[in-house]
């Protein structure tokens, strides 16, 4: 009887540590885990370009981390990214997850012809396409005739990605739908759907042409891009996170990054933070938060704006080394900081 009553407590303690570690996992990531030693970051498509490349309003970048190599976003245009490649003389045949922020077309287009391009050339090349919850569900505009880009001109359906995931998946690509925080190789995730804590209302609102609406459970209902997600990069630094265009507030993300995946000052900032338009009230505010979350280097492009970067750079006490434009070809590499293009410095 004694025999059988250890073996009970052994079970149930087996049991009791399965499930702790089960529902646990996202919650354990803030106290723990890999720290990437090796990492750079590479900017492939944003609004302003380098020498020889091709400025476009979009946003792609390269992320090398531990001989792993991930690709954020995809770029506006079929070929921005492949031919800024070219021009960098950047290897894209290692990359075999694709990260994408959210599902505008400025961000994906250049997905499926990448795919294809890499697909001709190494076997290996792009097996898994990672997304948050909410990146397929149907958008239409709000108002009539809208002026969304992919459906101003009486299209039914404001959201590409739908019809490309079949297209897509006849790659042999996979993709990976994300409800939470998750790693997706050692050192590296990505933030699953932030949450909207504070009013950042960092996309089309009110009475805007270009805003949309979303359909969830079968409801139509204004679309707040609710997939909208980070990719996040764990360093004894600090975490070096990339945005594609913030449209859950880059203070909301990086509270939450903060919560769940390193509980560390911004080591690095990175990618679009969505603030062209904003006020002087919402730049102030915004640059405060920073502040205070801590972010040691910012290299933001795409929808952030010149004039909102520049106020951004003095009210987190950074200079022309610490915070520039994140012009195509830039790149933050781990243990360096910054390297910027001339113009964009």
């Amino acid at each position: 009887m004694k025999i059988e009553s250890s073996w009970l407590k052994i079970i149930n303690l087996l049991v009791v540590l399965g499930t702790s570690l089960s529902s646990g996992a996202v919650a354990l990531a803030g106290s723990g885990g890999p720290l990437a030693s090796d990492v750079q970051v590479t900017i492939l498509s944003s609004n302003s370009g380098k020498g020889a490349t091709v400025g476009e309003w979009g946003f792609s970048a390269l992320v090398e981390a531990d001989g792993r190599c991930i690709l954020f976003d995809a770029g506006r245009y079929p070929d921005t990214v492949i031919k800024n490649a070219e021009v960098l003389n950047v290897d894209l045949s290692c990359v075999t997850d694709v990260v994408l922020s959210h599902f505008h077309f400025d961000h994906n287009s250049g997905l499926l012809p990448l795919i294809k391009t890499l697909h001709d050339e190494t076997s290996a090349a792009i097996r898994r396409v990672h997304v948050a919850e909410g990146f397929f569900n149907p958008r239409r505009p709000a108002t009539k005739p809208g002026t969304f880009p992919t459906c101003m001109d009486g299209e039914k359906e404001c959201n590409l990605m739908i019809g490309l995931r079949e297209d897509i998946e006849a790659e042999g690509v996979e993709f990976v739908v994300h409800s939470e925080a998750a790693e997706i190789f050692p050192s590296v995730w990505i933030s699953g759907p932030v949450k909207r804590r504070h009013p950042e209302h960092n996309y089309p609102t009110g009475s805007s042409g270009s805003k949309l609406e979303v359909r969830v459970a079968g409801d139509w209902v204004d679309d707040s891009i609710a997939e909208s997600q980070a990719l996040v990069v764990r360093t004894q630094n600090g975490p070096i996170v990339l945005l594609g265009c913030g449209h859950s507030g880059v203070v909301n993300a990086l509270i939450q990054i903060q919560e769940t995946i390193q509980d560390d000052a911004i080591h690095a900032l990175m990618g679009g933070l969505h603030l062209f338009a904003a006020d002087d009230q919402t730049l102030g505010w915004t640059a405060d938060r920073l502040r205070e979350i801590g972010v040691e280097n910012l290299m933001a492009g795409h929808c952030t704006g010149i004039e909102p970067l520049i106020r951004l750079r003095a009210g987190l006490n950074l200079n022309r080394r610490t915070a520039v434009v994140g012009a195509v070809g830039s790149s933050f590499v781990l243990g360096e900081g910054i390297r910027a293009t001339n113009i964009a410095m």
